[in-house]
């Protein structure tokens, strides 16, 4: 017995759609121009930080990190590349077909 589909997720998903874009109320709340201008004299108020390492100890683990990584990142590349030469190779045996081979001469 074949089932047809159902409307439902469909029309669920219109009116998610139509909620979420043409909705009547505004949900956002907005920040009045005494508080906007508060958040503008904070954020120049604000002294501008510099991400750099604070001594030698630090840059040295920010190298040694990201050394770690890439060698993760060939090592895995490298057993992948292993995997798919395994793969190839059993397929070029036959390995993975339906075929029954009888491996007497007579047959």
């Amino acid at each position: 017995m074949i089932r047809g589909k159902k409307p439902a997720p469909a029309f669920l998903l219109l009116l998610v759609f139509f909620l979420a874009f043409f909705s009547v109320y505004d949900l956002a709340q907005q920040d009045t121009p005494e508080e906007q201008s508060q958040a503008a004299q904070a954020e120049k108020d604000q002294k501008k930080v510099v991400p750099t390492p604070k001594d030698i100890k630090e840059s040295t683990g920010i190298y040694v990190f990201v050394g770690w990584m890439w060698l993760a990142v060939f090592v895995l590349v490298f057993f992948l590349r292993l995997k798919i030469k395994e793969v190839d190779r059993l397929y070029r045996l036959g390995y993975f077909s339906n075929k029954i081979v009888s491996r007497r001469p007579g047959k």
